[in-house]
């Protein structure tokens, strides 16, 4: 009892320490917890984590269906990151203090001390050695890399837990152990799937050095008990994880949110050894490489065998973690100088056998890895040196020096901190009075640029939580977008209204000042601008729509206008919304067919209509159908080397009408013309797609 009193104290002091040094070396983070959230992507992870929350404790059936990008919302969660495995956070936290902005920025800095407390823990294991682990864990919680990025890829804090659990495991083939380390790893990947890729490679790497290093394990790990064990786990994983993976195989197919290899490559490093010294700084290479070359005690033979080098096991499993963790940095194909040399890099074997490991978009983020396992040899490396020291007062001495090294190591202060948005009661007026109406009302907000808009209205609507066509990700939904886009040029017009009439919009909410500066008018004529057009927008609005659209509510440069559902207005012509299946659709005047590409036709009248297009094949030779609502109309074949002119009778019906064309797709890279190594898949290239009344 007495030696878990101690431990106890022992580690509340280690987490207060760590909590001090991010209190410091995050400074002045700190004293913004409640009032400061940037733009862009911390906007949108602090709506994913209240988002999470808020279903979790209200509604979990629904969690992936949630407010933004609608009517093409069933799986919007699943278009990013759920943060699930942060609740144990944010769901105590938000319930005291009911404000997003503390909850977010809160979880964001715990990341800081919980990833030091775990790596002391591992560390001090290998080393017994408190000021050694200490020291570890500064470098692997305050590398530089993470003071700038979001919150789902700040949570690397459970993969030293699930190793220590692994490493135990191995001592002892204990089953608490090996369902301990098991919980880590599902608690890394319902913390962000990015993060959980990083886990199953390190614990891959770890399991894997142990069995080649060590024949005591290998042996006892290949018994029928340890493997009934290891089995067990293995189960556990997937009976926690699975029902958190399948709607992002949905998503995959509802919004074409698939990654192929072009982003790892365009993200890759080039290999630049400088740059590394550069990235991780000279005083963790510095205790890095002694840890790897300096036993941990002295050694009186001139040379060490082949039996005292396998003893050093965890020094070289750590070792290869960080090189394969570097090698991946390096993407599909060797740069150098930024220059590709053609050269097949280990990844792109990797991505072939396992596709999903482009989760990981930015290959720069494999430096996580590379400062975890650079982390535990800096400790070992801090344990040597201290082993050295004689005398009881020269190590106190030489443990003090060696921290400071280590956080002069870590020092990034003054961290950057963004221009806020407004949080808590300062957010704009027209939030509160969104709150303030029905749960089922629906909204769209313009203008509607990507980072600069919507965002910002992603993370405004944790104040009202309506749903909304507006959203943010870091993939594109098409359908939403298309009807983002057209409100946000032409509203208002009958394309326009009639299709939020359909889909059910109840408020167009107008941001003139936004609209402003997307029209890059100076800050000094602004409020003559606002007052300009918000007087020609009245205007047509009464002129053209008095009886449908009417202002309910103004609130600074900000005016709110309700769509009644009727009278009904008709759109002038057919309004085609691409689904799934497309490259560039909504966007490029030349847009591609994957193997099967989902258009709607929104039609003001059932009837006969013209379906005309242009199409060329991708490479060679191949046929396109043709299906409308259902019903397949035909095939037609096209030869390669131009575009040829397709065109067809089809039947529409009033509303929403789906337009499916098929055929089969080329991979870039089985184009021996082109020389690359894109695996995006197109069929056909599409010009003029059209549906007009017969």
């Amino acid at each position: 009892m007495n030696f878990n009193k101690k431990k106890t104290q022992e580690y509340l002091i280690i987490i207060a320490l760590y909590a001090l040094l991010t209190a410091i070396l995050t400074y002045p983070m700190v004293l913004h917890v409640g009032d400061t959230i940037g733009g862009g992507d911390e906007a949108f992870t602090c709506w994913s984590i209240a988002w999470t929350t808020r279903a979790l404790l209200e509604d979990p059936l629904h969690l992936f269906h949630a407010n933004i990008f609608y009517p093409a919302n069933d799986y919007s969660l699943a278009l990013s990151e759920h943060l699930v495995g942060w609740t144990i956070f944010s769901i105590p936290v938000y319930s005291i203090t009911q404000d997003p902005v503390f909850t977010h920025n809160f979880i964001r800095l715990l990341t800081f001390v919980l990833c030091g407390f775990g790596m002391y823990l591992l560390t001090y294991r290998y080393t017994q050695n408190r000021c050694a682990a200490f020291i570890a864990g500064i470098f692997f919680a305050f590398y530089g890399y993470r003071m700038a990025i979001q919150l789902h890829l700040l949570a690397m804090q459970w993969i030293p837990f699930m190793l220590l659990f692994l490493d135990k495991f191995f001592q002892s083939f204990k089953f608490r152990d090996i369902i301990l380390a098991s919980l880590f790893f599902i608690l890394s990947a319902l913390s962000s799937w990015y993060i959980g890729i990083f886990t199953a490679i390190v614990g891959g790497l770890f399991i894997l050095g142990y069995m080649i290093l060590d024949f005591r394990v290998r042996k006892e790990a290949l018994t029928r008990k340890p493997l009934l064990m290891v089995l067990t786990s293995l189960f556990l994983v997937i009976i926690v994880l699975t029902p958190f993976s399948i709607p992002y195989f949905e998503a995959s197919k509802h919004y074409d949110a698939e990654r192929d290899i072009d982003n790892p490559l365009n993200y890759s490093w080039s290999f630049d050894i400088p740059f590394l010294f550069n990235r991780f700084g000279i005083f963790f290479f510095i205790f890095a490489l002694i840890g790897l070359f300096l036993p941990l005690s002295d050694y009186k033979l001139k040379k060490p065998d082949l039996n005292y080098v396998l003893k050093q096991k965890i020094p070289i499993i750590f070792a290869g973690i960080a090189i394969v963790s570097y090698i991946l940095t390096l993407g599909p194909v060797l740069k150098l100088n930024d220059v590709q040399t053609g050269i097949m890099m280990p990844y792109y074997y990797l991505y072939s056998i396992f596709p999903y490991i482009a989760i990981v978009r930015d290959l720069s983020r494999f430096s996580f890895i590379m400062s975890l396992a650079g982390s535990v040899l800096a400790g070992i490396g801090a344990a040597a040196l201290l082993h050295r020291i004689k005398g009881k007062d020269m190590k106190y001495i030489a443990a003090a020096g060696l921290i400071f090294l280590a956080i002069i190591g870590s020092w990034h202060v003054p961290v950057f901190i963004p221009v806020s948005l407004a949080t808590g009661d300062h957010v704009p007026e027209v939030y509160h009075w969104l709150a303030e109406q029905p749960d089922d009302v629906k909204i769209i907000e313009i203008p509607t640029r990507w980072v600069e808009d919507n965002s910002e209205y992603t993370y405004y609507s944790v104040y009202h939580w309506k749903e909304m066509v507006n959203g943010y990700s870091g993939r594109d939904v098409e359908f939403a977008s298309k009807i983002m886009r057209d409100t946000g040029g032409e509203f208002p017009s009958n394309n326009t209204v009639s299709l939020l009439q359909h889909i059910g919009i109840k408020y167009v909410i107008v941001h003139a000042d936004r609209i402003r500066m997307m029209l890059n008018i100076p800050d000094e004529v602004a409020d003559e601008f606002i007052s300009e057009y918000y007087l020609q927008l009245n205007q047509k609005i009464e002129s053209e729509y008095n009886s449908t659209i009417h202002l309910a509510g103004s609130f600074d440069d900000t005016n709110v206008y309700e769509i009644r559902t009727m009278p009904e207005v008709l759109p002038d012509e057919v309004i085609l919304l691409f689904k799934s299946g497309w490259f560039g659709s909504n966007l490029l005047p030349e847009f591609y067919l994957k193997n099967e590409g989902k258009i709607v036709a929104y039609a003001k009248s059932t009837g006969e209509y013209e379906l005309s297009f242009l199409a060329e094949p991708v490479y060679s030779e191949k046929d396109l159908s043709l299906t409308v609502n259902g019903n397949l109309l035909g095939t037609i074949t096209a030869p390669p080397g131009g575009y040829s002119k397709g065109s067809s009778n089809i039947v529409l019906n009033k509303g929403m009408n789906e337009i499916t064309l098929a055929s089969t797709c080329t991979k870039l890279c089985d184009i021996p013309e082109i020389n690359t190594i894109s695996d995006k898949c197109m069929s056909f290239k599409f010009v003029n797609l059209t549906v007009f009344q017969a």
